[in-house]
């Protein structure tokens, strides 16, 4: 596991019981997630949907939440949320903020 996914991994666990707001950009998509955080794995080698999408290295967020999509809320599905690490780039970490960046997608992600 690389390093800089260590350190993300060791942040979220330590944000557990704390709410996470999150944004993910990919290309002109912007998604917005709060999830009251209570667990987190992290999965290598996971197989890829029949259509090739998802990653095979990813974290799971675990914990109730919701997504909310051109203003219009729902809850989150199975009450989990994928960051997907292929193709990891860099991992900019401070006390309650994240950063991470990956081939494909942007994670902003600030805990209260």
């Amino acid at each position: 596991m690389n390093s800089s996914i260590k350190e993300v991994t060791h942040w979220l666990q330590s944000k557990s019981n704390h709410t996470l707001h999150i944004s993910k950009q990919e290309e002109k998509d912007l998604d917005r997630i709060e999830l009251q955080l209570e667990r987190i794995e992290h999965q290598e080698h996971q197989e890829q949907s029949i259509d090739g999408y998802g990653d095979h290295d990813t974290l799971m967020l675990h914990g109730s939440g919701i997504v909310i999509t051109a203003g219009h809320e729902a809850p989150l599905p199975n009450n989990t949320y994928l960051i997907g690490l292929d193709g990891f780039k860099s991992a900019d970490i401070q006390d309650q903020q994240l950063v991470l960046s990956t081939e494909r997608s942007t994670y902003s992600i600030k805990a209260t």
